[in-house]
């Protein structure tokens, strides 16, 4: 069979530019089983001697039988690049013979389009022999090289929506890709000691050859008052997804996953389910940081004692939505440092909630390496397996065991789809084997979450309690035997039950939405409670939006008695009002400005109270600025000023504030750098899969939806790409060259996980030079005849008034062919004046 593939440079960008652009075209659109789409021209439509006209090398009419390459979309839904055997019927028109297997790579569902035709491997048939359904259709277009399914839905294959069959992904090239985030937070006071400067590198690097990937993800701090310095090291392992099996390994320095035990580090092996190689996959969740600063203020984010994130942030409220934990379990613990040197801390329930999966799907995990917990002496060797099953549409069950030689757990539960929400049942008995004594006991976790459609509800209720003080988690036992072993006695403080609550409604029409939070945690051997409640509301008033939120916590302050060992706890309550406000000044296409205010109440008074305009200016608002004044309730006022900006290389920013009592600046750099075989590519993106696009020539265009442009080598790099995803790229020609001709600005890259795929876009460097030229006998050259060199390489067309277009700067003589007749022209350097064919 031979392979025909159509040179898009001309046929696709010609019949476009005389279909479109002349109306001189007339086009069929039929299915494969019929004709597919047809260009014929038909010179009835020139005005003038229709013989002065050479269109007929533009018909799509004449395709030849063949073996395609060809992209498959099914409503308008790529689903990969295929080789399709097209023949031609007996009238002359193209017909494609699809087999189930075929169809079910595109999508459709043969079951449901012919239960009998399914059940025979050897079938293989039309689409119209499938099935007879009007709005069944396929599309084939020789010249575009792409086959278009139109499908009811009713006939899809729904576990094949968005998802990509496992032969087109993409291991990616060899790349080392270093992902960085540097912050300088520097406070300079007049009347106290704790002023000082902190620094903070965080790198997230990873080398991607062959489908492996080694990874290494850690930071640096640096704190002026302490003197202390140090790299902690907070993963490092070597990967490889295994697609046959919708599987991952690693080996090394990772954090298991804490969706049935506590997460913890080990240096070890791990194979699970990757669920993101499913069709129905389920991602993973990453909570959303949200407070309000009234300086620019340091956020750093701690989990396991660990620093995972840190950055500085403007005044007023701030979302951030790239904090990445190490594993899926363990609170978050958010710190924020004031420029004045105020803090607060507050933490973040970060826990997973079990999923409920799909009937007959089954995900695993298999982990064990030796405990790599900074805070422990004696590192224990810690196995851990789980499994999950979708026995039904209502159940799913799932176990798991965890332990080492002094502890072990299991747990079994259950998510029940129930008619009121989706419920998660479990157990987990837990032995330990203390220096000081054995324990055993048993933990209960009750899940509960829902979506009401019709009233726009969510709601999310955790709860939790163990049956006695016997029971230890994994965490608990670590570093419960770590102080005994070392003669000393426990301070981990171990969680007796709690409850937490989450509710956001959206409500109708303009009324804005609101949101309601609560949790409640008691622990063992100490007395009280720890309480959190919030509300908020939130609206806009035209173009204003505003928001009000209400905080209360309870926390116990507990005092030990020396004498009689006993503990006493003093209960302290804390209640925060916020009030904020945002109005857009002005929103050009090249500069921007909103003013904003936020004002804090505590306990019934006023506390302190902020203002500010913030805006962009420049082509993609790549440039930010901001100024902003704070008074509090003492009456200190405090000015500031912060400012950013994404360049080609980095996204950097800055800070100053200035007070009665200190000074503060900051600097902050993000971004990454990629080494591969074509050089050093530097991007203000990060992430952990890239798209290296190679677009020659082309410094100065961008990538569409992206701050990022292609440097003096012709690359550009692409972050946040969803693997095993289709990821349309497209590039914005506008910032390159006048003279710079891309052949298309639209292609897809589906990526393994952590890998950097290479997407080439073909360009070439060409100025079109015009010339008028007529025939010998003083007749003007056919309309549309195509133009060559000496070697028959198109060079361009002859357009109205025997005008030539001719692409190439160096070319002397040209050979204009038409049905029927051809002539040579010699072409000047230079000159505008009327040139012979001959």
């Amino acid at each position: 069979m031979e392979h025909w593939r159509v040179s898009p440079w001309h046929l696709g960008g010609l019949v476009t530019l005389f279909c479109l652009g002349s109306g001189l075209c007339r086009a069929e659109q039929t299915s494969a089983d019929d004709n597919g789409t047809d260009y014929e021209f038909d010179n009835s439509f020139i005005v003038g001697s229709q013989q002065q006209a050479s269109m007929k090398r533009f018909d799509a009419l004449a395709f030849k039988p063949g073996v395609y390459s060809v992209d498959v979309y099914t409503n308008e839904s790529w689903k990969g690049r295929y080789d399709v055997d097209v023949k031609r019927s007996a009238d002359g028109k193209p017909i494609i013979c699809y087999s189930a297997e075929m169809l079910r790579n595109f999508g459709l569902s043969p079951e449901k389009l012919s239960a009998a035709n399914s059940n025979d491997e050897k079938f293989c048939g039309t689409l119209s022999q499938w099935n007879s359904e009007p709005a069944l259709k396929d599309t084939f277009s020789a010249s575009a090289l792409r086959l278009d399914f139109s499908v009811p839905q009713g006939l899809m294959d729904a576990s094949s929506n968005g998802y990509i069959p496992p032969q087109f992904w993409d291991e990616g090239i060899t790349a080392l890709n270093i992902g960085y985030m540097a912050n300088y937070f520097n406070v300079i006071k007049s009347d106290d000691n704790d002023a000082g400067a902190s620094a903070y590198l965080g790198v997230n690097a990873g080398f991607s050859t062959q489908g492996w990937l080694l990874r290494h993800s850690g930071n640096y701090t640096w704190d002026e008052n302490s003197n202390e310095n140090k790299w902690n090291s907070n993963q490092t392992y070597l990967q490889r997804p295994i697609a046959a099996m919708k599987s991952i390994l690693t080996m090394g320095q990772f954090s298991t996953n804490g969706t049935f035990f506590d997460a913890i580090s080990l240096l070890g092996l791990d194979l699970h389910t990757d669920d993101l190689m499913y069709p129905d996959n389920m991602r993973s969740y990453a909570p959303v940081v949200n407070g309000v600063a009234q300086t620019n203020a340091l956020v750093t984010v701690r989990q396991d004692g660990n620093i995972i994130y840190q950055t500085t942030v403007t005044p007023g409220p701030f979302s951030l939505t790239d904090v990445y934990p190490s594993g899926t379990g363990n609170d978050l613990v958010v710190t924020l440092q004031e420029a004045d040197g105020r803090t607060s801390t507050w933490s973040i329930p970060y826990d997973s909630v079990v999923q409920l999966l799909h009937p007959d799907m089954s995900l695993y995990g298999i982990a064990v390496g030796q405990v790599d917990e900074d805070g422990l002496h004696d590192k224990p060797t810690v196995g851990q397996g789980s499994l999950q099953y979708g026995l039904n549409n209502t159940f799913t069950l799932y176990s798991a065991v965890t332990g080492f030689n002094d502890y072990q757990a299991g747990q079994i539960g259950t998510g029940i789809n129930t008619g009121i929400g989706a419920l998660g049942l479990d157990v987990t008995q837990a032995k330990t084997k203390l220096p000081s004594g054995s324990h055993s006991g048993q933990e209960y976790r009750a899940t509960f979450s829902r979506m009401f459609g019709a009233s726009q509800t969510s709601m999310n209720i955790q709860g939790w309690f163990n049956s006695s003080d016997s029971y230890y988690s994994l965490h608990d036992a670590l570093y419960a035997r770590d102080d005994e072993l070392r003669g000393q006695t426990s301070t981990n403080i171990r969680q007796k039950n709690g409850i937490s609550v989450s509710i956001n409604q959206q409500l109708p029409e303009s009324w804005g939405s609101l949101y309601l939070n609560g949790s409640i945690t008691r622990y063992w051997h100490y007395s009280g409670k720890e309480e959190q409640y919030s509300v908020g509301y939130s609206n806009n008033w035209g173009r204003l939006s505003w928001s009000l939120a209400f905080q209360r916590s309870y926390s116990n302050e507990n005092e030990t008695d020396d004498d009689n060992g006993t503990t006493s706890s003093r209960r302290k309550k804390e209640d925060l009002v916020y009030l904020s406000f945002s109005y857009p000044l002005f929103q050009g296409e090249e500069s921007s400005a909103t003013l904003s205010s936020n004002t804090q109440f505590k306990d019934s008074s006023f506390d302190r109270s902020q203002l500010g305009v913030n805006g962009s200016i420049g082509q993609d608002h790549a440039l930010t600025w901001g100024v902003n004044a704070n008074t509090d309730k003492d009456g200190n006022y405090t000015t500031g000023v912060n400012g950013g900006y994404i360049s080609p290389w980095s996204a950097l920013s800055g800070s100053y504030s200035y007070g009665r009592s200190y000074q503060q600046a900051s600097a902050s750099a993000e971004g990454s750098v990629v080494v591969h075989s074509g050089g050093v590519t530097l991007t203000p993106e990060s992430g952990s899969t890239l798209a290296l696009v190679e677009a020659k020539d082309a410094k100065g265009a961008a990538i569409l939806g992206a701050p990022t442009w292609f440097d003096n080598q012709g690359y550009a790099v692409l972050s946040s790409l969803q693997p095993y995803r289709a990821n349309t790229i497209e590039i914005d020609p506008k910032g390159a060259d006048e003279d710079v001709q891309f052949s298309s600005t639209e292609a897809r890259a589906v990526p393994y996980e952590g890998s950097v795929v290479k997407v080439v876009f073909n360009t070439r460097r060409e100025k079109t030079r015009v010339f008028v030229a007529r025939q010998s006998n003083g007749m003007p050259l056919p309309f549309g005849s195509e133009i060559t060199d000496n070697r028959g390489t198109s060079l361009g067309f002859v357009g109205q008034g025997s005008t030539l277009y001719i692409t190439g700067e160096n070319v002397k003589n040209a050979w204009v062919r038409w049905d029927g007749g051809q002539c040579q022209v010699v072409l000047p350097a230079s000159g505008s004046q009327q040139l012979r064919c001959l």
